[in-house]
């Protein structure tokens, strides 16, 4: 069943609530527009539930999602975001601005200064944990960016400012809180599945999330002096076990290895068997967004992923690197695609590839992708290619990921086993008909080129902890999550490279799927020979090749790219907001 979302207007502040519905309920059975205060509202449980089903709009919506992957080295578009231009970062001047912002823990503290006006014990507790995890969520998401920061478990009153101006808390305690809070929500939540609402499995998994960070980023920021690396590492892979042997999710699977990764993310509902959170989006209730229109359109940002994420995926047949071939550097686009974890050519337009609904075979779309190899995850059919006509639900949190979480944090331990790996990696690997990870193999010869990635990674562990961080690369690609693991894992370097696309010989005439027709045609600024290729792509200017009239196709090639180790795995702080409060501390070298 889709969200049926009602509001109202609660001390200010716009609560979005939600409804369950079926088709046969009346679009106009909603709660009307209404004033509340604190003093007539809270009283039951239909209030506490009203008011906490708002929180669910803090949940990111999908093109924040995807968004979030355009800092990454996994694409190159229409611009270089600031995040790999050290020099041209600077410190927002407006309070509150830059994700220095309170209001959403002003509506969640709201909460518990009332829920205890319910009479309601049961409803009490469930919505207390409710309330626990999505203040854990805002918390989490502000650690991430700044470090420290102030924490508060009460709503501030203008009088009050001790808590107006107090300094920030230091990061070790605030994360102490967001899993005293995950803890508790666990405790209080009921274990009913339903991925659109917040329930144990869903803390626990967030549980296994933010423990895994913090406890990569302690290991691996080892100039910070942070303490307590194992004790998380520990609590990550104790609370993924309890999903993986408890909760009876699973991953989707209708055994059709070509096509079940795509329809996870493409499906118009949540595969509820593997989806553990997420959001709902409905035509008929005119909930939508634009997400197969960004990725298709000419008019968008051109989003295209990297020859270096697309070398990563392993070949399909031994489940080796396609880099130990001695020629994947300069193989065109036909044959690098032969042979390849299936997953690759359900996240990009690969050879053969043809939109769901539709026996027409398309090529990438060199006007709408600067890399060549054009994104198809999560587009759906043609029907929702239109600005804000698509409508497929969207996994915030899946089974997929607590997985991987498992695995990557007994590894970190030293305490991963054949035995973990079967039970979580094989898992993943079975759905596209991948071969196992053996760890073993791993270990006795880690990938180089891995190796050179990630140069901390050492020990007896380091050749299998390298394929789990390929693995979460590829399974979770444009979900999220590259940022926060290249800064977790200490890998800003990586973005420092100029990303580029497939390779060329040459300019001129390519048939890019080995039928036998000229499909694209490659020249330079202001010489444009005759051809019948169905595309031509001028090379001068945004768009050119890495050796001049061969090679890479690269963007913004003259731009100059600097991550800064010492400054940019936080954001800064906004001037406003240390003027107006001078207990507040600028990050480190801002």
């Amino acid at each position: 069943m889709k969200k049926l979302y009602v509001t109202m207007k609660v001390f200010g502040f716009l609560i979005v609530g939600g409804m369950a519905t079926s088709c046969n309920d009346s679009f106009m059975d909603r709660y009307p527009i209404a004033e509340v205060s604190p003093e007539n509202s809270f009283k039951t449980a239909r209030d506490l539930e009203l008011y906490t089903n708002g929180f669910y709009e803090n949940l990111p919506a999908i093109k924040t999602i995807i968004e979030k992957d355009l800092t990454t080295d996994n694409v190159l578009y229409t611009n270089i975001p600031v995040e790999q231009r050290s020099g041209d970062r600077t410190i927002p001047s407006d309070a509150g601005s830059g994700g220095w912002s309170w209001g959403d823990l002003r509506t969640v503290n709201l909460f518990f200064d009332h829920y205890k006006q319910c009479t309601d014990l049961v409803a009490r507790d469930k919505y207390e944990g409710i309330a626990r995890f999505f203040r854990a969520w805002f918390y989490f998401d502000k650690v991430k960016r700044f470090g420290d920061v102030p924490w508060y478990e009460t709503v501030i009153q203008t009088g009050d400012k001790d808590l107006l101006y107090k300094p920030r808390d230091n990061r070790e305690f605030v994360m102490d809180k967001i899993i005293e809070d995950l803890e508790l929500a666990i405790d209080k939540l009921d274990n009913k599945r339903a991925s659109d609402q917040v329930n144990c499995w869903t803390a626990l998994s967030l549980l296994s999330r933010v423990c895994l960070y913090e406890g990569t980023y302690r290991k691996y920021h080892t100039e910070l002096n942070l303490q307590g690396s194992d004790v998380l590492l520990e609590k990550a892979y104790k609370a993924a076990e309890r999903v993986m042997n408890e909760s009876g999710y699973k991953l989707y699977s209708t055994g059709n290895v070509d096509t079940d990764y795509r329809d996870l993310f493409a499906s118009n509902d949540l595969r509820e068997e593997e989806v553990i959170l997420g959001r709902r989006y409905s035509l008929i209730l005119n909930k939508m967004h634009n997400i197969n229109y960004y990725f298709t359109s000419r008019t968008q940002k051109d989003i295209g992923l990297t020859k270096d994420f697309v070398d990563s995926y392993l070949l399909q047949s031994n489940g080796k690197p396609f880099t130990s071939k001695s020629n994947y550097a300069t193989m065109g686009f036909y044959e690098e695609m032969q042979n390849r974890d299936k997953r690759l050519a359900q996240t990009i337009r690969s050879v053969g590839y043809k939109r769901i609904g539709d026996n027409a075979i398309q090529l990438p779309d060199f006007a709408a992708t600067m890399t060549g190899y054009q994104v198809n995850k999560f587009v759906s059919d043609v029907s929702q290619d239109g600005d804000g006509a698509s409508y497929q639900d969207i996994a915030i949190i899946r089974y997929a990921e607590v997985l991987l979480n498992y695995a990557e944090a007994k590894a970190e331990l030293g305490l991963l086993t054949q035995d973990d790996i079967d039970k979580s990696i094989k898992l993943i690997r079975n759905r596209v008909g991948m071969p196992n990870l053996n760890m073993g193999d791993a270990n006795q010869s880690p990938d180089a080129i891995m190796a050179a990635m990630y140069p901390t990674v050492t020990g007896t562990n380091k050749g299998v902890l390298l394929e789990i961080r390929r693995e979460r690369r590829i399974e979770l690609a444009l979900e999220g999550f590259r940022w926060d693991d290249l800064v977790r894992w200490k890998a800003g370097k990586l973005l420092e490279p100029h990303f580029t696309g497939m390779y060329f010989p040459s300019l001129g005439e390519f048939d890019l799927d080995n039928d036998g027709k000229i499909d694209l045609l490659l020249y330079k600024e202001g010489n444009e020979p005759q051809s019948n290729a169905s595309q031509k792509v001028k090379i001068g200017g945004v768009i050119q090749l890495t050796e001049g009239d061969k090679g890479y196709l690269i963007g913004f090639k003259d731009n100059k790219k600097k991550f800064d180790e010492e400054r940019d795995y936080l954001y800064p702080i906004p001037m406003g907001d240390i003027l107006l409060n001078d207990n507040l501390v600028q990050n480190p070298h801002w």
